[in-house]
């Protein structure tokens, strides 16, 4: 009794700023429910914390406390905010409009009715610096209207799957980072000067169906905008160079994501560049057409040499194509590949690029393997996709098919299996042996598979090596 008493006294002696050192290692449902109402010199110091609350990912009884215990006390203290709209929780438990110095908010799996329940609060955030809003996973039928006011808002994430409007006479003059879906490419240009004149930095995608309503005057002025990224884009290239990239002559970055022949045209390309951006220095293309647009292998390197320039080599900006007959499409990108995921062919993945020493895939962390019989030997350069840790092995074999002896052996000689956390099996005819890769896959833990792959290759269960390894290794097993 006596020990504790001391040690107590001894932590209780402790100055404001070694507790609050200490505070700082702690969650704070954790530093709550052990250090509030002990004594009113903790409690004091408690509700002068900065508090950052994450309700993502937690259980029922956390967030109990949280709601029932913590909020009430201690609302105006939070200034971060993370949670999922699931339960209702946004519309009957969580009262954000007592979150008074609230300046971090992000909510995922936003659903239509709830959304349309917080909008009305953010104009009384007033300290809010950082909103991120992603919605849920099903459609909205309508547009959506956005014309709240926030005056301190910096960076700003839209995630939503429907054009968004934003009307209303307020400005955004401090708002520096901009992310927004579906926007319409007739307004962009006047939306940046009249909403957010001060943007640096904006990742979009665009909207380019009819719209009968004009929402913004035109204007021709030009934007100080220093980075764009582009992403999904199908908008033919001459819209956008007309209505966007010739009134943005500060940029310093742009990132192109779309879909078009009239995209892989490295003499277009130099042309809009060298006119309009005297100020770049990133350039990045990942563009993606039919196969038929360039069906020969003569056409493909006709197209490829259209980027192989003095311009583009003296900005080391290099590019490459990939095609593989398991895909109707060819992908055209700029090197390195900023994409962490790709599709390829184990056998028969064509490449080509305007640059040799360089390993185009040293960014890919998530690898779609089609596996085919094939009378070729790997086109693929040894351990080129030596960073992957998600595989997908997608099967293309048929019933009764022979599959190449070297199957494994040939897929080793592109991954690293010591570094793979994640393997699917796609497809439903594959080796009875695969499982031998769990004797090379240490750090495995998730392992999706169909139960018919699974019955054939334990030997329905009663591999005893295979089931202790699935035990030892597999934390996440997924059985389709």
């Amino acid at each position: 009794m006596f020990t504790n008493q001391t040690s107590i006294s001894k932590f209780d002696i402790l100055p404001n700023e070694i507790l609050l050192e200490i505070f700082e290692y702690l969650p704070t449902v954790n530093i709550f429910e052990i250090f509030f109402y002990l004594n009113p010199r903790y409690n004091r110091l408690l509700l002068s914390i900065r508090l950052r609350i994450d309700l993502l990912n937690i259980s029922k009884q956390v967030f109990d406390y949280y709601n029932y215990s913590l909020f009430p006390i201690a609302s105006q203290c939070i200034i971060s905010l993370r949670c999922e709209d699931v339960f209702d929780r946004l519309i009957h438990h969580i009262h954000l409009s007592n979150f008074i110095s609230l300046e971090y908010l992000t909510i995922t799996n936003i659903k239509k009715s709830t959304l349309q329940y917080i909008i009305p609060y953010l104009n009384k955030f007033t300290n809010l610096i950082y909103l991120n809003l992603q919605i849920s996973t099903g459609l909205i039928n309508n547009e959506l209207y956005f014309e709240e006011s926030m005056p301190s808002i910096e960076k700003c994430i839209l995630n939503f799957n429907k054009r968004i409007i934003i009307e209303g006479n307020q400005c955004y003059s401090n708002l520096k980072y901009l992310t927004i879906n579906q926007y319409h490419i007739n307004d962009l240009l006047s939306f940046l000067h009249i909403y957010t004149p001060q943007l640096r930095h904006l990742t979009i995608t665009l909207n380019d169906e009819y719209n009968s309503k004009q929402l913004l005057p035109k204007i021709e002025n030009k934007h100080s905008l220093e980075s764009l990224i582009i992403k999904e884009c199908h908008i033919p290239f001459s819209r956008i160079e007309q209505l966007i990239l010739i009134s943005l002559p500060y940029l310093k970055r742009l990132h192109i994501n779309a879909i078009g022949i009239d995209y892989a045209d490295g003499r277009q390309w130099q042309r809009v560049l060298s006119t309009y951006f005297p100020c770049l220095i990133k350039f990045k293309l990942y563009i993606t057409f039919p196969e038929e647009d360039a069906s020969t292998p003569i056409l493909r390197t006709q197209l490829l040499k259209t980027f192989e320039t003095i311009y583009f080599l003296s900005h080391n900006w290099y590019f490459a194509f990939l095609h593989h007959p398991s895909s109707s499409n060819i992908d055209l990108f700029s090197l390195p590949l900023f994409n962490n995921k790709i599709h390829a062919n184990l056998y028969d993945t064509y490449i080509e690029k305007t640059i040799n020493d360089i390993n185009i895939f040293e960014n890919i962390n998530e690898l779609s393997l089609f596996l085919t019989n094939s009378n070729e030997y790997l086109k693929l350069s040894k351990s080129c996709f030596s960073n992957v840790k998600n595989l997908k092995l997608i099967s293309r074999f048929q019933f009764n098919e022979r599959q190449p002896r070297t199957l494994f052996v040939d897929i080793s000689n592109l991954i690293i299996f010591s570094k793979l956390e994640s393997i699917e099996f796609i497809g439903n005819y594959f080796p009875s042996t695969s499982f031998i890769l769990l004797d090379y896959t240490t750090k495995l833990q998730s392992l999706s598979i169909s139960f018919l792959n699974l019955i054939q290759m334990t030997k329905t269960l009663t591999d005893q090596h295979i089931c202790q390894q699935l035990t030892k290794l597999i934390k996440h097993l997924k059985i389709t």
